[in-house]
């Protein structure tokens, strides 16, 4: 059992109120797009829009925040990140609800930016690897408790909207209190990308790969939903599945990376997840709420775990000093593929309704396996022996992987100790 030590409490407390703040939301302004009327090409361009300005600020808030600070820095994003979310209610329009979602993921990019360097500066090294399991852990629970949430209250109207706002605003309590250490420095280091390929054409082809499809998923998947008959608080249930899924999956898919070639179990859970998305287009508009929820269940516990497993086949062949330059270069590829997918999928979704999104998931992943397989034809797999030990990794900021006990020691420079 992992226990949580009282000096990481506050940080994972304000973590819980951010993700479920920011969750709650990303579902909250695809269920009110669709009751405005919005079209699905509307809506994707409003989902993509958001991971455009968490690129943007993955990129440019580790100067920000090294300029200001990093309890400044934090007061600023979640202050506006609250206000924005306000905002959504009060000026209902496709341009400025745009808008907001660029400033929204900038803002969601900082605030895990700081977050992760603070918990890296709090942690020791023997306990690295344990507060990115709970920060994962955390991460992921409290996203499937925002989902819910949507039933609250109507959708229509201005009440979850302030209740992200209370969210965003609580966050800023536990951590600007907090007596957890200093916060750490924020490294902006990034490996090519040429040479991100030419170690693991397919963990990064992975990586832009589950951005394009999780990131679509989480944000047309409240428009079909909608589309396809189910109420708010079904449609959050749904989407908690998906989580809980990827909560309960990421230990036994890591477990099974560690003992086979990571490639062939990113190939055989990408498989898996393109029946479960095959199914879920299939059977949308008939299914029975029950078959999309354990759909859902199975799409996200296949699809979610397998960044940490994409980046822990990178790491079985690099070196460990370049171990957090080559996390950022994922966060990168990621996020771009992430702020394509929710588009993407829209136009398929214009094309053929809401099975659309799902139908879009299985033509990318089905390109991916493909890919997948003929790599493992061309390239030998790692050695069990030289592997480096799986673990769960958000896929949010370069900032958490000094967390990882494989990566190097912020104040000696020397590899940590396993």
């Amino acid at each position: 059992m992992l226990r949580i030590p009282l000096r990481y409490l506050s940080i994972l407390v304000s973590v819980a109120l951010l993700v479920i703040g920011n969750g709650l939301q990303q579902t909250l302004v695809g269920l009110r797009a669709g009751i405005e009327g919005y079209a699905e090409e509307t809506v994707g361009v409003m989902m993509s829009a958001y991971f455009v300005g968490f690129v943007f600020a993955s990129i440019q808030a580790p100067r920000v925040i090294q300029r200001v600070g990093h309890i400044r820095a934090f007061a600023a994003f979640a202050s506006a990140a609250s206000a924005f979310a306000l905002c959504f209610a009060i000026f209902v329009s496709p341009p400025v609800w745009i808008a907001l979602r660029v400033a929204q993921g900038a803002c969601w990019a900082g605030l895990i930016i700081i977050v992760e360097s603070w918990l890296n500066a709090s942690a020791e090294r023997s306990w690295r690897g344990r507060v990115l399991a709970i920060y994962s852990i955390v991460m992921y629970a409290a996203w499937a408790a925002s989902q819910p949430m949507v039933g609250l209250a109507p959708t229509s109207g201005f009440v979850l909207f302030a209740v992200v706002s209370i969210c965003m605003s609580l966050a800023l309590v536990p951590i600007t209190l907090s007596r957890a250490g200093g916060p750490g420095v924020v490294l902006a280091t990034r490996l090519e990308l040429k040479r991100l390929f030419a170690i693991s054409p397919t963990a990064l082809a992975g990586a832009f790969v589950l951005g394009a499809t999780v990131a679509a998923f989480f944000g047309m998947a409240p428009v079909a939903s909608q589309q396809a008959g189910f109420t708010d608080t079904q449609t959050g249930t749904i989407l908690s599945a998906a989580l809980i899924g990827a909560l309960v999956l990421q230990w036994p898919l890591g477990w099974l990376s560690d003992k086979a070639d990571r490639r062939l179990i990113i190939l055989c859970s990408s498989l898996a997840g393109l029946l479960a998305a095959l199914l879920l287009g299939l059977l949308l508009s008939s299914a029975a709420q029950i078959v999309a929820v354990v759909l859902s269940f199975v799409l996200g516990g296949t699809l979610l775990p397998l960044y940490s497993v994409c980046l822990a086949e990178v790491n079985d062949r690099i070196d460990e000093g370049e171990l957090i330059a080559a996390a950022s270069g994922f966060v990168l590829v990621y996020g771009v593929g992430s702020a394509a997918g929710p588009f993407a999928a829209s136009v398929t979704m214009g094309w053929v309704g809401p099975s659309g999104l799902f139908y879009f998931i299985v033509a990318i992943l089905g390109l991916f396996a493909a890919y997948g397989t003929l790599r493992i034809r061309l390239r030998e797999k790692t050695v069990i022996a030289d592997k480096q030990p799986y673990v769960a990794t958000p896929s949010t900021s370069h900032a958490a992987l000094p967390l990882h006990p494989d990566a190097q020691d912020r104040a000696t420079g020397e590899p940590a100790p396993r």
